[in-house]
């Protein structure tokens, strides 16, 4: 429907712009004389759903059969968009799920249009609605936008507020290890209570991340000169989310055996343990340009340390400098490296213009007044803090970016890593939308611990070309990590290309054809290393169901035109 509504949309634009053309044309003078145009009036949109605007958590399952497929037991949440909600109030919206049976419809759940993301669009996010262990092999659910015909205005043809949807399950004997196998488990240290699922990496790793995160913590709250009223609680989750965690009542990290987001273990604690410690400080209105951006400059970088005057100081030989009140309007919306590292190096400057104690004053202003805009109440505070205006002050802030001796090696290496995580939040979009950042869904940890639910923290991608690409852009992140920017730069153009569907040539046609390779012996890739005509792989059996198996290494030799497995 929205294809032919479209095509008769560009119909008729045509016609008037060929209507218009020739009344432009006609001869003075002449019987018809100049005649002004008119233009066509526009339809008014129609409240609708369609089958691609309902996402359904956690991840289908990695087989052939169609879009929605879960193992029986699975406890599902929907996302349901509606399109062309015009100047309907949201919360005047419901949506309601319903499960056939037979002829019967029963009422699954149902829930309210609200915005529960950072892309700000309204969607009805409906958590753990459905435990599907009584589920057949094939479900039929109709999902319903206002199904009691409550809104007229903005809907003239109801009939499109529906969709219907196949839902097929398979048996849970046959969910693989590590799901089979994954536990809550929870260890106390001086300063947190650490949960984490058993037999995944955060289990082998234990030890280590016991004594990183002590010392991440203690850092925090030694910076923001700040105690924990209570332990903070932290979750280890295999899979990827965001760019690798998220903070709530607690702390959400991703620590799975493929990260591809970087492997800043300490500075992403750091960062999520700033959010929770500066709470005394925030107000109804705080910036998220301030709150981000004091986050990053206390971590001592975004991903992985970095200094970051040097780095704010490439923002502007690069041309990417965002003016700060654009910046704060929608701060999540903006290009995400680029944001981060401009909130952090106003903070840096700010700090040492002033000084910790008169930022910190003017952090707690500047969210006083929740009826006026961010960048309206970063200009108050500053004027009430510093005695200069944001417009006064970004001029001092941005000759202080130019100042720094920002070397050309530095411009390259952010210009890479925008490019590198834009690849990333592109590749989650299309491959694994629940880590999507922007309207991805980051689940109550606690909640999920409580209720027994792993395989929303556990399940990612797992088809081998899924696979190929996060390689690609988990050897990227480590070629930055070491300087070596050419190669960083080549793996993000094959992940950039593979991502258009061209796995024709390397890296893409080396990564894919390893990861198959793997696989046909049973395995799953977790890291690659490409040394000529062998490749060191490190692997995870998947054979295995019954026993928690550390990852193995196997050489692989290139062979004609691909590649030769074993252990």
């Amino acid at each position: 429907m929205q294809v032919r509504f479209a095509a008769f949309v560009s119909s008729m634009m045509a016609v008037g712009l060929l209507l218009t053309a020739a009344l432009a044309c006609a001869i003075p003078g002449s019987p018809t004389g100049p005649m002004p145009t008119v233009p066509l009036p526009s339809p008014s949109p129609d409240l609708s759903l369609a089958p691609e605007d309902v996402v359904i958590y956690p991840l289908s399952v990695p087989k052939p059969g169609g879009r929605w497929l879960f193992y029986r037991g699975d406890i599902l949440s929907f996302d349901i968009t509606p399109r062309h909600l015009g100047a309907i109030p949201p919360e005047d919206l419901i949506v309601r799920v319903y499960r056939l049976k037979e002829t019967e419809r029963e009422i699954l759940t149902e829930g309210a249009i609200g915005y529960p993301a950072f892309d700000g669009v309204p969607r009805a996010r409906l958590t753990w609605v459905w435990d599907t262990q009584d589920a057949e092999g094939r479900e039929t659910l109709v999902v319903h936008l206002d199904p009691d015909d409550r809104v007229r205005a903005g809907d003239k043809d109801p009939t499109n507020n529906v969709v219907t949807l196949t839902i097929r399950f398979v048996t849970d004997a046959a969910r693989p290890a590590p799901e089979t196998l994954a536990a809550w488990a929870t260890t106390t240290t001086n300063c947190c209570i650490i949960h984490y699922l058993t037999c995944t990496r955060a289990e082998r790793d234990l030890p280590m991340l016991i004594r990183a995160t002590d010392r991440a913590v203690a850092f925090a709250q030694e910076q923001m000169d700040t105690r924990l009223a209570s332990p903070l609680e932290v979750y280890f989750i295999e899979r990827v989310v965001g760019q690798g965690g998220y903070a709530q009542e607690s702390i959400v990290l991703s620590y799975s055996d493929r990260l591809y987001t970087g492997e800043g273990l300490e500075t992403v604690l750091r960062h999520e343990a700033v959010h929770l410690l500066d709470a005394p400080l925030v107000g109804p209105a705080t910036p998220a340009l301030l709150r981000e951006g004091l986050a990053v400059w206390v971590a001592g970088g975004h991903y992985r340390p970095e200094p970051i005057p040097l780095r704010g100081g490439a923002l502007v030989r690069g041309d990417w400098y965002i003016p700060l009140a654009e910046l704060a309007s929608d701060f999540y919306k903006h290009q995400h490296e680029i944001g981060y590292l401009e909130a952090a190096a106003l903070v840096a400057y700010l700090v040492e213009t002033y000084g910790w104690d008169e930022f910190l004053s003017f952090y707690r202003r500047a969210g006083e007044k929740p009826d006026i805009s961010p960048a309206e109440a970063l200009d108050s505070a500053l004027r009430s803090s510093f005695g200069a205006g944001l417009e006064v002050v970004e001029q001092s802030f941005r000759a202080w970016l130019s100042a720094q001796p920002t070397q050309p090696k530095d411009v390259r290496d952010l210009e890479l890593t925008i490019h590198l995580f834009e690849a990333i939040r592109r590749y989650q979009k299309t491959s694994d939308p629940m880590a999507y950042f922007l309207s991805g869904w980051f689940p109550n940890a606690t909640e999920g611990r409580q209720r027994g639910i792993t395989a929303d923290f556990i399940r990612r991608p797992q088809a081998v070309r899924a696979i190929a690409v996060e390689l690609m852009l988990a050897s990227a992140q480590e070629a930055l990590r070491r300087g070596t920017l050419d190669e960083a730069a080549f793996l993000i153009r094959g992940a950039e290309r593979a991502l258009e569907g061209d796995f024709s040539t390397p890296p893409a046609s080396e990564y894919l054809a390893i990861a198959r390779a793997v696989a046909d012996q049973g395995g799953e890739v977790q890291r690659v290393e490409i040394r000529g005509e062998t490749a060191q792989v490190w692997v995870t059996p998947i054979g295995d169901k019954n026993a928690c198996r550390p990852l193995q290494i196997w050489t692989l030799h290139r062979a004609n035109a691909t590649w030769i497995a074993g252990e």
